[in-house]
């Protein structure tokens, strides 16, 4: 297990305070345990759920294709790129 290392705080109304102590004595664990089993389970399940992209089997050879697909530039971008300076190197 990693060295704990690192401290949070966080202000709680006496009810919230409470009830999560009764809910870390149910589980039989410490109120630190409780919460921290609770904030890093909830953590990572958000962390997962941001990183990963899940596609029904249509969804995804259609993804495939347009990743495979070449899409013109847009038209402001090809102007920019005429009006671009040639770079300069250095030798």
């Amino acid at each position: 297990m990693a060295t704990k290392e690192r401290r949070r705080e966080v202000r709680l109304s006496a009810a919230d305070d409470d009830l999560i102590a009764e809910a870390a004595g149910l589980s039989g664990v410490s109120v630190s345990e409780f919460v921290l089993h609770r904030a890093l389970s909830d953590a990572e399940a958000m962390v997962r759920a941001h990183r990963t992209i899940e596609l029904d089997q249509d969804s995804y050879r259609r993804f495939l294709e347009m990743l495979d697909s070449s899409v013109p530039p847009p038209p402001e971008l090809l102007r920019q790129v005429g009006r671009a300076r040639p770079l300069k190197h250095a030798d």
